[in-house]
């Protein structure tokens, strides 16, 4: 009895702290992993959500950039729990997969629209979970001032969640050709705010 107790008290006090870390939209409610987000700049006229184009050249797979529109919401996200597929909300730090919650953009490239790490740059064509080889799709929300931030934050390749993370990075903008703002890992950090897409 005791020991169950001493259990019940543990969780107990878990739970309430990690409440405090819990992830809120702009609405001041939890975010939920599987439902519809957009990101957008945390602050107004700083550019607008988030999109995907192809490449140079016309290249696959599908690069994930910022709209320079500052009154385009872009396209919605989901954020996926890497570690468990019961969990309620998405907790700071905890490890994540991105996807956009867009099929139609799956025919462009004939890819996946999860979110990847390649050269330094934000990519699809990642793949969900946090086993093996997908250590480039492991993402992390971090607290950033007044606002939030991606952080991308890969494990030893082959390690599951239980192996410590490599060097994490936040994700950043990166100006490229034609005004064009490509995310990147270690560019100046966008700080964003989660807003429901209903």
């Amino acid at each position: 009895m005791k020991i169950s107790g001493i259990l019940l008290l543990f969780f107990t006090l878990f739970q309430v702290i990690k409440a405090d870390e819990v992830v809120l939209d702009t609405d001041k409610d939890q975010v939920r992993p599987g439902q519809n987000y957009y990101i957008l700049p945390a602050t107004t006229g700083k550019g607008g959500g988030l999109t995907l184009a192809k490449g140079e050249n016309g290249s696959c797979p599908l690069n994930v950039f910022q709209e320079q529109n500052s009154k385009s919401v872009g396209l919605p996200i989901k954020l996926l729990m890497v570690n468990s597929a019961s969990g309620l909300m998405i907790y700071i730090n905890e490890d994540i997969n991105i996807k956009f919650a867009a099929p139609r953009y799956v025919s462009m490239c004939n890819k996946s629209i999860v979110w990847e790490v390649d050269k330094g740059f934000v990519t699809t064509d990642g793949t969900q979970g946090g086993m093996h080889d997908t250590s480039s799709c492991l993402f992390t929300i971090q607290k950033y001032e007044d606002a939030y931030a991606i952080q991308f934050c890969p494990r030893a390749t082959g390690c599951s969640f239980v192996c410590p993370r490599l060097k994490c990075g936040y994700i950043g903008i990166s100006p490229a050709a034609n005004g064009a703002r490509r995310l990147a890992v270690n560019a100046p950090v966008f700080k964003i705010v989660f807003k429901k897409a209903y």
